[in-house]
């Protein structure tokens, strides 16, 4: 094989190539590369930035919503407690006036039914005397009835 003037000048015609080549279409083409590489990675960085900050913001979220079903929970239950405590003080009272009710209502029977032997005793006292008028004699008239044998008679029912 020999070597002559055109091999030297099809090597030195690859090396302007090659470097005409580079100045022209790879380091165009790799400057694309790098500031495409570099807009990825910037934006990847950013979701990554953004995806976290979400996360951080629903788990704040989250602790605000369990602290606010809480203190809910602790605010119903307080109610529930002091509307239980109300329903037993309702409960008392109401069971309270129904007894003293109960007991009005039983003074006033007594005191009605008392009303009612006392008068029925004088009916029973003037009945007597009416019918001693008009059967006995003047002289053997009833003076003075006695109360127990009126309360014997009315206990005889």
């Amino acid at each position: 094989m020999e070597f002559n003037a055109t091999f030297i000048v099809a090597f030195i015609s690859f090396i302007i190539f090659t470097v005409i080549m580079n100045i022209i279409l790879y380091k165009p083409i790799n400057d694309i590369i790098a500031k495409r590489k570099n807009y990825i990675d910037n934006n990847y960085n950013k979701a990554d930035e953004n995806n976290k900050e979400a996360q951080n913001v629903l788990n704040k979220r989250l602790d605000e919503l369990s602290k606010a079903r809480h203190s809910a929970k602790e605010e119903v239950d307080k109610k529930i407690s002091l509307v239980k405590n109300r329903k037993e003080e309702i409960t008392k009272k109401a069971q309270l006036d129904a007894k003293n009710n109960l007991e009005r209502e039983r003074l006033e029977s007594i005191n009605s039914s008392n009303a009612a032997k006392e008068a029925l005793g004088n009916e029973i006292k003037n009945l007597a005397q009416m019918i001693s008028d008009r059967f006995l004699k003047p002289e053997e008239k009833i003076c003075d009835i006695d109360r127990g044998i009126i309360d014997k008679i009315m206990q005889e029912k």
